[in-house]
């Protein structure tokens, strides 16, 4: 079958007693000869074919319609796996983006946890020194501020809403 399709054609060799029998100087000439006494190319052979190929027992059938089904099954398992591999390769990098960074703001909220600190210490110290004149307040000077009905009707809300989330009543301290 795989001679039929090769594109080259052995030619036949002439006879040995031809060949030794003829003088060289015909070997030679023979290209001059005309096409129908050379020794041309024969047509090629079919080559026979093995029975029942035409038409393949339902065992072979089932066989080839197996190996199809598991070819694709094994390329679809591969491109699975390389695709879930990417994605942890590509989770984890994700991850470690934001570990650093989430370490990066962590640091600096200490830093600036610390400089507030710093600073409201300062403003204390510079706060007590006498000789910035500033005065604990007194009870006396205090403001004290009675709140418009119209305001405390609103910050109620619906008396419905109020009543649901109401606490109990209860002289006694709930607990400590």
């Amino acid at each position: 079958m795989s001679a039929a399709l090769k594109s080259y054609v052995p030619r036949p060799l002439p006879s040995r007693t031809r060949a030794a029998t003829a003088p060289t100087s015909a070997r030679q000439s023979s290209a001059a000869l005309p096409a129908e006494t050379r020794p041309g190319v024969s047509a090629p052979a079919i080559l026979p074919t093995a029975p029942g190929l035409d038409s393949p027992s339902p065992v072979v059938r089932r066989l080839s319609q197996l190996h199809l089904v598991s070819s694709a099954l094994a390329v679809s398992l591969v491109s699975l796996t390389l695709l879930s591999y990417g994605t942890s390769v590509y989770i984890n990098r994700q991850l470690n983006q934001a570990n650093q960074r989430l370490n990066r703001l962590q640091r600096s909220e200490q830093q600036l946890t610390t400089a507030n600190e710093v600073l409201k210490n300062h403003l204390a110290h510079q706060v007590e020194a006498p000789e910035m004149g500033f005065q604990p307040p007194q009870p006396g000077s205090v403001i004290f501020l009675k709140p418009t009905p119209q305001a405390a009707a609103s910050a109620q809300g619906p008396a419905s809403v109020v009543n649901r989330f109401a606490l109990p009543k209860v002289d006694v301290p709930l607990g400590y």
